[in-house]
C-alpha cells in the first residue's frame, strides 16, 4: 500500500471547462487512467492516487481541466468502463467497477 496523497489539486474550470474526478477500483491503484472524447480517438491520462479525505481515503484519478462534453472512460487499451459528461464550470465524478 502506497503513501496517502494529501496535496491540494488545482481545478482550471469555468465556461466551456470542467474537471472529472474518478474513483478507481483497487486493481487499478498505482497505474494510469485514459479517458478520450466521445467524438475523437485522443486519448489522455492521468495517475490514480489514494489522497485523503474527510471521510478517510480513498483511490482517485483526476482530470483537473477538460473542454466541455461527453468523455469514454477506458479501464485498458480495449475497453470501454463507462461514459461521463463534463460540464461547464463544474466538477463530474465517476465511480470504476
Amino acid at each position: 500500500m502506497g503513501s496517502v496523497m494529501t496535496d491540494s489539486i488545482a481545478l482550471d474550470i469555468g465556461p466551456g471547462r470542467g474537471a472529472l474526478v474518478l474513483y478507481p477500483h483497487e486493481r487499478f491503484r498505482g497505474t494510469e487512467i485514459e479517458i478520450s472524447p466521445a467524438a475523437a480517438a485522443r486519448r489522455v491520462h492521468t495517475g490514480v492516487h489514494e489522497r485523503a479525505t474527510p471521510a478517510g481515503s480513498r483511490l482517485t484519478a483526476i482530470f483537473g481541466s477538460l473542454p466541455v462534453g461527453d468523455y469514454v472512460v477506458w479501464e485498458d487499451a480495449t475497453t470501454q468502463a463507462g461514459t461521463v459528461t463534463v460540464p461547464a464550470g463544474s466538477v463530474a465524478e465517476l465511480e470504476m467497477r
